[in-house]
């Protein structure tokens, strides 16, 4: 936890999950936007303003803002963690005063101010731009930050073929401002990029929502793990956990083979969990045994639970490359396990997964490989630590 100064007061921030010491919970895109904020508007016009601010990572914005009352839309179950975190732990008495919408929740308000984190994906940013329409009108602001090496030229393409006028600020500090004016030249219900689907070699028809990864086509990594799936382990497992599901191709594998099985598909996305659940029911029905879970890796599951997890791992959070989140989810597999349980990984090679697994389980083995994935295998013997 380290300390934010910006015009609208000192702020204690936490990033979750903790990662480098030298890594903040903010970044000089939030201190530019909320500068030219306290710039352009007064204390009372923010105010009299009902504000909505979009994809705020760890808190950074709304905590500043929340005295002022705000709404704030996220795909990341992590994030609204997080920030309701750290406006607890600043000023808990503005806590009811922010409203927290998910990704897969349309907005039910009109908004004078609107301001936006630059999302990874741009069909996101893209969505979530068409969905202002009817909640905004031509007088309402709109502003973005971002840092500048991440502002790609097809962002401001596709800002400029939804607005009006769109406009990047000078760099600052390595960020940059997006002033968006209104009209909006299109709405949601226009917009053709909301979810895509893609068919398998088998038929099977895979779902992904604007900010599921691999969402056009199967990633490598995915069909790697299919050619290689543990679909006859001997005795069939009863409860498979699919960690850090995406859009829920392991989830349909796992539902394939073992029917009578369990399936949590599990994310801490909103956008996933909900693609999860269109692959599943879409190609299998409704079925009492799926399950869809949003949380922080696994922390609503109970110890020894799991007869096998999958798992297809991210190594970054946002735009911070790292081994942070897939340490924190081999932890946690390996105490939501059953005894002789199994965790079944797949990773790149330069990882080095499996060290972390040999640390952590005792064992590890390798399943298959090639010149860019490995899969490993882990068995937990004894109790949870």
């Amino acid at each position: 936890m380290s300390v934010y100064v910006n015009p609208f007061g000192s702020f204690q921030l936490k990033r979750i999950p903790n990662q480098d010491k030298n890594l903040q919970a903010w970044n000089s895109a939030d201190t530019y936007l909320l500068n030219y904020l306290n710039e352009q508007m007064t204390a009372e016009q923010l105010t009299q303003a009902r504000i909505l601010i979009l994809n705020d990572d760890f808190g950074a914005l709304t905590v500043s803002l929340a005295q002022y009352g705000c709404d704030i839309q996220s795909d990341s179950f992590v994030s609204h963690q997080a920030i309701k975190t750290n406006i607890q732990a600043n000023c808990p008495q503005f806590l009811q005063q922010v409203q927290f919408i998910k990704s897969t929740e349309a907005l039910n308000r009109h908004y004078d101010l609107v301001l936006f984190k630059v999302p990874k994906t741009s069909a996101f940013l893209q969505q979530q731009m068409a969905g202002l329409a009817g909640h905004i009108s031509d007088n309402s602001r709109i502003i973005g930050a971002v840092m500048a090496k991440n502002l790609q030229r097809s962002i401001m393409n596709t800002l400029k073929n939804l607005f009006a006028d769109a406009e990047a600020s000078l760099a600052w500090k390595k960020a940059r401002l997006i002033l968006l004016k209104a009209p909006l030249q299109a709405s949601l219900k226009d917009s053709d990029n909301i979810h895509l689907q893609y068919t398998l070699e088998d038929g099977s028809r895979i779902y992904g929502l604007s900010n599921v990864f691999s969402r056009k086509q199967l990633d490598i990594g995915s069909r790697f793990f299919l050619q290689n799936f543990p679909e006859k382990l001997s005795p069939a497992p009863e409860s498979i956990i699919d960690l850090g599901c995406g859009n829920g191709v392991l989830s349909l594998k796992a539902a394939q083979c073992y029917p009578q099985a369990d399936i949590f598909a599990v994310d801490e996305s909103y956008m996933a969990v909900e693609s999860a659940r269109m692959t599943l029911q879409n190609n299998l029905g409704n079925s009492p045994g799926f399950h869809f879970i949003i949380t922080n890796i696994l922390e609503s599951f109970a110890s020894e639970q799991a007869d096998l997890i999958l798992c297809n791992p991210p190594f970054h959070q946002q735009h911070v490359v790292g081994d942070v989140i897939a340490w924190q989810m081999f932890v946690q597999a390996r105490r939501v396990l059953k005894s002789g349980g199994e965790l079944w990984i797949v990773g790149n090679r330069h990882l080095a997964y499996h060290t972390k697994l040999k640390k952590l389980f005792g064992n590890q083995t390798l399943v298959a490989t090639n010149n860019k994935f490995v899969i490993l295998r882990a068995i937990k013997s004894g109790s949870s630590k």
